[in-house]
């Protein structure tokens, strides 16, 4: 899914480009992902409709029309934006396309058609799985030390999967996970029960300090929209690579069927496990 800086860079690129427009037609290029919430057809609703503002709640991406109407994109893994042309082709992963009257088009692409689209009414967010449930915004004055202390003394889940809990806290991924975990010095095995108020302090400071650098590295960055930008994570997909902070080689683990990465030196394991990532071979 698109993570927090992700979903930040979308909005300020697509907002100066798209505010104000009107779209001339739609077309649904993958009924798959489309879901109308209202009576009537999709493309004919949208047609002729004006895109006012954007907004990210959780992992969604709401665009407000007028006619109290807006339509609510959740990418999931693999959907991506795109502006063009509206003569050039957009490829064959195009899902759904909105052509605007200044003669360029916003193709919604997913190549694993596994997003959604939805055409709903201003704040009628109850038949969109997930909208209503989504935990604060981390970088809301909702999300305090506190709020992030009482969650964690109620789960006996590992702090990973916490921090990933869309319920909790959004939007927080696999990649910004584990950049997290190493910011905090915090194997991705620990469970919640593990930490101490101080280990929980520095991880709220840590979410919030991660995600404001990953919005920063992205916007500096400034990479194509439908480009999923990667570049600036200091353990995420590094395995058998230095740790940036003491040189020990990045480590792969699985935590609930997911690929965790992290520094066995700098983030130890506050329990005794069958491997000792510690004590591996180099050529391991």
């Amino acid at each position: 899914m698109p993570e927090l800086p992700d979903l930040v860079y979308l909005e300020h690129r697509l907002l100066p480009l798209l505010r104000g427009r009107r779209i001339s037609q739609a077309q649904v290029r993958e009924p798959v992902v489309v879901r109308m919430l209202l009576t009537g057809d999709f493309s004919t609703m949208l047609a002729g409709r004006t895109i006012h503002e954007l907004r990210c709640h959780g992992p969604f991406l709401i665009f407000a029309l007028d006619e109290q109407l807006e339509l609510v994109v959740h990418p999931m893994l693999a959907g991506r934006f795109k502006i063009m042309a509206t003569d050039a082709a957009p490829g064959a992963t195009a899902c759904v396309s909105l052509e605007l009257v200044t003669g360029t088009t916003l193709h919604y692409l997913d190549d694993k058609k596994m997003g959604k689209v939805y055409l709903t009414a201003v704040g009628a967010y109850q038949q969109i799985p997930r909208f209503l449930s989504q935990g604060f915004d981390l970088l809301s004055i909702q999300f305090t030390a506190d709020y992030l202390q009482a969650q964690i003394r109620k789960s006996r889940k590992q702090v990973r999967v916490l921090i990933m809990d869309q319920t909790v806290v959004s939007a927080i991924g696999n990649a910004y996970a584990d950049e997290i975990l190493f910011c905090a010095g915090i194997h991705p095995k620990t469970f919640c029960y593990q930490l101490d108020e101080a280990a929980i302090a520095k991880l709220h400071r840590c979410i919030i300090d991660v995600m404001r650098w990953g919005i920063a590295e992205v916007e500096n960055a400034s990479p194509a929209l439908e480009d999923k930008y990667r570049e600036h994570l200091r353990v995420r997909n590094r395995k058998d690579q230095p740790c940036p902070r003491c040189g020990t080689k990045i480590r792969r683990a699985g935590v609930l069927g997911f690929d965790t990465f992290f520094c066995p030196s700098c983030q130890p394991l506050a329990r005794e496990q069958f491997i000792d990532w510690r004590k591996l071979p180099k050529s391991s």
